[in-house]
């Protein structure tokens, strides 16, 4: 019965299922009326194959059809699962500070990964930007490879529903 619940509301007339089905941001949904497809069994049976034909249409082109779509939080930079850092470090008594994105994915179910991208030294702002550009692109790119890996084709719709909302 997964994606499937009953709907009994005598004051409002109301006997059904209703099938949800929410893949990669998109929802299907769709009411069997017990009263429209002759009865509560045949009701179901229609909602089952509502439902089937959906979750196999979804399959056919989904990575890890069972797993959820994990993105992670929105960073400090705006990038979910990329964050950036500037960590302190001392070496031979002297103190200086890294600039670092951290980034974060998980290639399966309880593992999760991570890793650095070092933002090199500049001697001016300007020189520093490129630099923070730079890895900052780096950093995108690995973790969108790393998406890919996990989602497929999912995590390319969700990128282009992306830069589509930011369009607009």
């Amino acid at each position: 019965m997964k994606n499937i619940s009953r709907i009994d509301q005598p004051s409002k007339n109301t006997f059904g299922w209703f099938v949800r089905i929410r893949r990669d941001g998109k929802k299907i949904s769709r009411f069997f009326s017990d009263g429209r497809y002759g009865g509560k069994n045949k009701a179901l049976t229609s909602a089952q194959e509502f439902r089937n034909k959906n979750l196999t249409e979804w399959q056919k082109f989904a990575r890890n059809p069972d797993r959820a779509m994990h993105l992670g939080k929105q960073s400090n930079i705006g990038y979910p699962g990329i964050s950036y850092c500037v960590k302190s470090k001392n070496r031979k008594g002297e103190v200086y500070q890294e600039h670092v994105f951290q980034v974060s994915y998980s290639p399966k179910k309880g593992v999760h990964k991570n890793k650095s991208f070092y933002i090199p030294k500049a001697r001016t702002k300007s020189e520093f930007k490129k630099n923070y550009e730079s890895r900052l692109r780096k950093a995108i790119d690995f973790r969108d490879e790393q998406m890919m890996k996990i989602y497929g084709v999912r995590y390319v719709n969700y990128k282009k529903r992306q830069k589509n909302s930011n369009k607009e």
